[in-house]
């Protein structure tokens, strides 16, 4: 046992003879461990008498004496006896040699608080006779002793960064130095909050269905220690809210703005549909019909804030027009030549500037006033994808008709392979940082990519893909969800961690083209079909007679995805095809 202010060097915190209990119980040295961070925590909370009751009983403490003692001495603002003690524990620290580093906080520490309540004459010994005969640097001390000329308390709060006593700045500086001190003499603060927080995010990790914060707290509403963490199917977005009609033939394309509010369409009847999200009901309603393009409308694209729709055609020549979407006018249009048309783009974060690739191989750099600033002539792009983690991103993905992805420079001028796939690349959609793109193959279905890594993360398994094109794309708060659409005319929706699918969305009649999810509503999940119509998928709710159509054209009710089933259809929605439990992994 140690005495003196000596640290004992097995490592086993033993409690003084005074408190130690004549039936104290022999433990298990992890069971001690845990005994020591449920001690710590019933301390924490003011449980003073459960704690010495615990400690007594099993006949050991939290930490050591020597630690405990220096602890007290921070909190209460002795830091030359904070000192002292911590020279007593120098042999014990990870590293013997930062104790000159230690020391210099405490001192530093001890300054400010001398400054923050007016003692300068103290505060300058302090500075001169303590901290600068440790060779902390020029540089260092001129900063300090700077600080000695502010007036005010606040001042100095921002001149120097520091918070404060009030500030928690004592709890900041004894945190920082107990990193430095091995467990087994002082416990990491809050241990076990820590630890079950882990255990939480482990749970969120494993939970095939969530779709809120990936970081879930004690403190949030319906968290229970008492239970493992599950959110149900009932919570995603695997029920039709709505059916939407307005096109004539087959939707090829939708796609989201980014506050989640506005929704576009293409078709092959050559219109462009723009639709509201009402947060009200959270049901699409139907607003202006871009008309005018030839041959089909077949890709399209929100600029960042919403005021533009940049939309490409079909495979014969025409051009890509730019729609403002406040009044419905075309803004300005892009043509290569007379037998060539553009196929895909994307924008900058800016709104300013955006990629639009075309069947014949010509990739440009556009801005919205209609000038062609840097053209590649190569391959045929089938997609194109810019990152927007930066204001201003130096460089555009674009997969090809030979199998590649590319990372292609523009201020550079400069191109080089990301990705090669062993099958033709149907289409590509970039996760928001640009670290991760999904690739419907042809024949093969979709399949996950690192981009950094240079690495095939994962096939996902249960997608009908043939020749078409069919467009896939991340979902949920976190993006954790990879949603496709499949020639069977079914929404398959996964986890990125998991090749089978976590459910099967049935309702439409033919294959499912394409699938968008909201990005600011990650609840709300929007498919196209060649059946001329939209989804929108959202949580199971409890009255699903209140889903309606977007137009009462002719009545489309059905049960259970069968669209032909009207006479005894009594809903106007689908019902999700989730996995059954043979089919679903229980961990």
């Amino acid at each position: 046992m140690p005495t003196n202010g000596t640290v004992a060097t097995s490592g086993d915190v033993t409690p003084s003879a005074a408190t130690a209990s004549p039936f104290a119980k022999d433990l298990a040295c992890s069971e001690k461990e845990v005994v020591r961070v449920i001690g710590q925590y019933l301390r924490d909370v003011g449980l003073n008498e459960s704690y010495d009751a615990l400690m007594k009983e099993a006949s050991c403490d939290v930490e050591h004496p020597c630690a405990t003692a220096f602890r007290n001495h921070i909190l209460e603002g002795n830091f030359d006896e904070a000192i002292d003690t911590l020279a007593d524990m120098q042999n014990k620290l990870k590293c013997k040699d930062d104790f000159p580093v230690l020391k210099v906080m405490l001192l530093e520490q001890k300054y400010l608080e001398l400054l923050e309540s007016g003692k300068r004459v103290e505060a300058l010994k302090c500075l001169r006779g303590q901290i600068d005969k440790l060779g902390v640097g020029m540089e260092r001390v001129k900063e300090l002793s700077s600080f000695a000329v502010i007036p005010t308390a606040e001042l100095l709060y921002k001149k120097s960064g520091w918070v404060g006593v009030r500030g928690m700045s004592r709890q900041m500086v004894l945190a920082k130095i107990q990193e430095h001190l091995p467990p087994d003499i002082m416990l990491p603060p809050q241990r076990l909050r820590i630890l079950l927080q882990q255990s939480l995010d482990h749970q969120v990790d494993r939970c095939r269905f969530h779709n809120t914060s990936r970081k879930v707290c004690e403190s949030d509403a319906g968290v229970s220690y008492l239970m493992d963490h599950a959110c149900t199917e009932d919570q995603f977005p695997a029920s039709c809210r709505q059916v939407c009609h307005g096109h004539t033939d087959e939707v090829w394309y939708c796609t989201w703005s980014a506050d989640g509010l506005n929704m576009a369409s293409c078709s092959k009847d050559n219109t462009v549909i723009l639709w509201k999200l009402n947060i009200d009901t959270m049901e699409l309603e139907k607003g202006k019909v871009l008309s005018g393009h030839r041959r089909g409308a077949s890709f399209c694209a929100f600029s960042p804030d919403a005021n533009y729709l940049l939309v490409c055609g079909g495979n014969d020549p025409q051009e890509a027009r730019l729609w403002s979407v406040p009044d419905g006018e075309v803004k300005a249009q892009f043509r290569h030549n007379n037998d060539d048309c553009f196929t895909t783009c994307d924008w900058f974060p800016n709104s300013k500037r955006f990629v639009i690739a075309s069947a014949r191989g010509h990739f440009s750099l556009c801005t919205t006033s209609g000038t062609m600033l840097h053209t590649w002539d190569g391959v045929r792009v089938q997609s194109v994808a810019i990152p927007h983690t930066t204001p201003n991103p130096k460089w555009v993905l674009a997969a090809d008709s030979l199998k590649r992805v590319r990372r292609y420079d523009f201020d550079a001028e400069r191109v080089c392979d990301v990705i090669t796939e062993e099958f033709n690349i149907m289409s590509m959609t970039a996760s928001r940082d640009g670290q991760l793109v999904l690739i419907n193959c042809a024949n093969q279905g979709v399949h996950l990519w690192d981009v950094q890594d240079k690495c095939l993360v994962r096939r996902f398994r249960g997608v009908t893909q043939g020749q078409f094109t069919i467009y896939s794309c991340f979902g949920g708060v976190n993006q954790d969800f990879i949603a496709s659409g499949s020639e069977d005319s079914k929404v398959y929706i996964f986890h990125q961690t998991r090749e089978d699918p976590l459910c099967r969305l049935v309702g439409h009649s033919k294959t499912v083209n394409c699938v968008a999810w909201n990005p600011a509503y990650p609840s709300l999940l929007v498919s196209a079909s060649d059946d001329e119509c939209l989804r929108l998928w959202a949580p199971k709710e409890e009255e699903d007679s209140s889903h309606s159509q977007c137009q009462s054209d002719d009545d489309f009710s059905f049960s259970n995805g069968d669209t032909d089933s009207a006479a005894t259809g009594d809903r106007l929605f689908s019902v999700a095809e989730v996995e059954g439990s043979p089919e679903l992994d229980d961990d």
